[in-house]
């Protein structure tokens, strides 16, 4: 297994960004329903997850601060060539969740 990481900026306080990942987590299980599961628990500003998918899992711990959220996690042998792309995926997500506004 390889770690993957990735670290986003915002502006939002810990408190508004959980809230906010927490939010598209739940759409996302409402989106793919059957596709995959996710077990996860929040623990102050930090969560612990295991995602499985299509016969493959992965572990991670994302952390809220009032000025970033970072995300780290293995990820198996069979998705190592994908590594960079995982993480750009990511790290544009989180973005995309994470802008200021509402």
């Amino acid at each position: 297994m390889k770690e993957l990481g990735v670290k986003v900026s915002h502006c939002l306080g810990s408190d508004r960004a959980k809230r906010r990942l927490a939010k598209k987590i739940e759409e996302l299980q409402k989106e793919f329903k059957g596709k995959f599961t996710l077990d996860s628990l929040w623990e102050d500003d930090s969560l612990k997850f295991q995602l499985k998918a299509a016969g493959i899992k992965m572990r991670g711990l994302l952390k809220v601060s009032d000025a970033s959220v970072s995300l780290v996690g293995t990820l198996p042998f069979a998705l190592t060539p994908f590594r960079g792309k995982i993480e750009s995926t990511l790290k544009a997500e989180l973005e995309k969740i994470l802008v200021e506004g509402d």
